[in-house]
């Protein structure tokens, strides 16, 4: 291993138990944070450009990010979505479309030429800005024990619709590539039809894992709770979702990575699952975690900050109003009025698979790359102000949540 990528991280791990403390004790900001501005950091100075670039280093982040959205998947409580499914289904889908849709005005009327003159493209990079970032709503419901409450459940599930949203946008964003590039010929459809298939693929294996689960865990109740074989079954199936779902799109693997947890939480009884998550968190979050928070502020150049604020400032305004008002309208009647102000809050969230989205908007020409840079820089700017903001109202408000 390169010598230069162990150095990385230890001054990664001293930068979070030092930065990293100070910011959490006075400003309630969760540990990644700190690792994105340090990551931004070391982009605007050149530091460990070659280390960033490796493919060791891809790939402790990419897992560090599979890892951390699977945590997702084994902590959602499928009885209280169920419970919760319509709320979570039209709170999903008002929310996304119709910040979607204002942000696409903004692009569509006043910077035309990023998003080639048409408002379906400008409207796809809206929605695509608008899903929600499980990861940083998982780290601070964690912090205050809300995971499981109905509000944290609330929050979760429409963070994972969301991703079908997202996968749902990469879909059209390939198609219009391919269109771009072929036209309406038969063959431009045939890279769309393939991610809604595999989607769907992974809809069913999760839902018949879900289905012969009773049956599979009175087989394992009789296994001893310390038995060496639990983990490693739990790794079989975290890495066949993993595998499987990216033979042919590797983006795919970010939403398998969530239906493997779910997968697994109802594969195992529960007392395998208690046992293991802990270990398995440790990997995936302290160990494989802080590499993918560095690439993600590694990714943001500095100068996009500086060049776009008229735009980063309209796109961040716009995102928190539309969220926070209409999460008060359609929330206030379940969680009650304060509730639903600070669900909106923390749904304002962003990270995930919406980078990839824009990223593949970019590189497809869909749009033009001071966009991307403006709506990468929105991300960079919202985090400290919704981690910052959305932690402080939780924490008024977690002795009343249930």
């Amino acid at each position: 291993m390169d010598n230069n990528l162990l150095l990385l991280a230890i001054t990664t791990y001293v930068v979070i138990i030092t930065l990293g403390v100070l910011l959490h004790k006075y400003l309630r900001m969760p540990w990644m944070f700190t690792v994105v501005m340090y990551g931004i950091l070391l982009s605007a100075l050149g530091l460990f450009k070659d280390v960033f670039q490796s493919a060791n280093f891809q790939f402790l982040s990419k897992m560090g990010m599979l890892f951390f959205l699977f945590t997702i998947g084994v902590d959602l409580e499928m009885k209280k979505i169920r419970q919760l499914g319509k709320y979570i289904i039209r709170g999903g889908i008002f929310l996304t479309l119709i910040e979607g849709f204002v942000l696409g005005l903004l692009f569509f009327f006043v910077y035309p030429e990023f998003v080639n003159h048409s408002f379906f493209i400008a409207f796809i990079a809206g929605v695509a800005f608008g899903t929600v970032g499980e990861i940083i709503l998982l780290a601070i419901l964690k912090e205050f024990g809300l995971e499981n409450t109905k509000f944290g459940q609330l929050a979760l599930g429409i963070g994972v619709l969301d991703d079908i949203f997202e996968i749902a946008a990469l879909a059209l964003i390939v198609a219009l590539s391919s269109f771009q590039t072929n036209g309406l010929s038969a063959s431009a459809w045939v890279e769309p039809l393939e991610i809604i298939a595999i989607l769907v693929g992974i809809f069913a294996v999760t839902f018949l894992l879900f289905k012969i689960g009773t049956i599979i865990r009175e087989s394992l109740e009789k296994i001893e709770i310390g038995h060496f074989s639990m983990p490693f079954l739990i790794l079989l199936v975290i890495f066949s979702f993993f595998y499987f779902s990216s033979l042919k799109f590797e983006y795919m693997s970010v939403v398998a990575a969530i239906f493997s947890g779910i997968a697994v939480q109802h594969l195992l009884p529960e007392k395998f699952v208690s046992r293991h998550k802990g270990p398995i968190y440790f990997v995936g979050n302290i160990f494989l975690g802080p590499f993918f928070f560095l690439s993600v502020g590694h990714s943001i150049s500095f100068n996009a900050i500086l060049d776009n604020a008229i735009l980063i400032i309209s796109i961040v305004l716009i995102s928190i109003t539309v969220r926070v008002v209409v999460s008060y309208l359609l929330f206030q009647k379940i969680l009650g009025e304060k509730q639903s102000a600070v669900l909106g809050v923390g749904l304002c969230a962003k990270f995930s698979t919406s980078v990839v989205s824009e990223n593949l908007l970019m590189t497809s020409g869909l749009i033009a790359a001071p966009l991307y840079s403006a709506i990468m820089a929105a991300y960079i700017l919202m985090k400290p102000i919704i981690i910052g903001v959305f932690s402080r109202f939780v924490a008024s408000i977690k002795d009343n949540v249930k």
